[in-house]
């Protein structure tokens, strides 16, 4: 009897060592956003919840915003293969809200493509804010343009799905999403697989832009990293117009992925 008493006293005392093991683990993981966001930008980011950078006509360019993050490199080395007859459009935004998220909420939401459907836009175009995504969804495979259910449940590390967006100006693309989610940050990579049109003009051909969203949550809040790279046919009038059209998307896809925290 001694031995069995001696045996769930030790069973218990490893549970408990085990459970605080676990709480320290979680505390060492939790970051401040002064160690995640460069320090540069830091004042400016929190008196308005936002930092923007535009990066034109640079083959490599340099990632003034990306935060600290494991997934540094595969955001790097996701940057869009640069054709030097063409134009290079780079755009970044970094946001921090006040708000608790963890990272399988932000997978789930990130993942919910159908929830961008009818987020609005302004469009300098039209001079007034409009309806950017007329149609969104996942879809079964590259190929296909049939709607699935969107795929926001459970663990998406190493997943890749495909979507297509029925965009106001640019029409219908589809586009591959991969996937990366650790137990501290989450990654979304969109790569178009149709080649995009301005009007008549089919400029950024399939594979030439990149869209990475990039989700950490810290101490204070949560940290929303977005980056879209490009590159575009340099045909006249095309600079200006992708570099209105693609700023304009690039902050109603931010503002409606924080618009989806609770």
């Amino acid at each position: 009897m001694g031995i069995i008493k001696t045996g769930k006293i030790f069973v218990v005392t490893a549970a408990l060592l085990i459970g605080c093991g676990v709480g320290m683990s979680a505390q060492e993981k939790s970051v401040s956003l002064k160690q995640i966001v460069n320090q540069k930008y830091y004042d400016k980011l929190i008196r308005n919840g936002q930092v923007t950078n535009t990066i034109l006509n640079e083959s490599t360019p340099k990632l003034e915003l990306l935060p600290k993050t494991q997934y540094e490199q595969t955001i790097k080395s996701n940057l869009v293969q640069k054709d030097e007859k063409d134009f290079w459009y780079t755009y970044e935004c970094l946001y921090f809200a006040p708000k608790p998220l963890s990272v399988q909420k932000a997978s789930e939401i990130a993942r919910s493509v159908s929830k961008m459907q009818g987020i609005k836009y302004y469009s300098n175009t039209k001079k007034k804010e409009t309806i950017l995504y007329k149609q969104a969804y996942m879809i079964e495979n590259a190929d296909s343009k049939n709607p699935v259910s969107d795929k926001n449940y459970g663990n998406a590390d190493g997943k890749t799905y495909y979507c297509l967006m029925d965009d106001n100006s640019f029409g219908k693309i589809r586009y591959k999403l991969d996937y990366k989610q650790s137990a501290t940050e989450f990654l979304t990579i969109f790569t178009n697989t149709d080649d995009i049109g301005l009007g008549i003009i089919r400029a950024i051909m399939p594979k030439n832009l990149k869209i990475n969203l990039l989700i950490i949550p810290c101490e204070e809040g949560v940290v929303v990293y977005l980056c879209a790279d490009l590159d575009s046919k340099n045909l006249p009038g095309v600079k200006s117009k992708i570099t209105e059209s693609m700023t304009a998307r690039m902050e109603a896809m931010s503002k409606w992925f924080l618009s989806c925290i609770n």
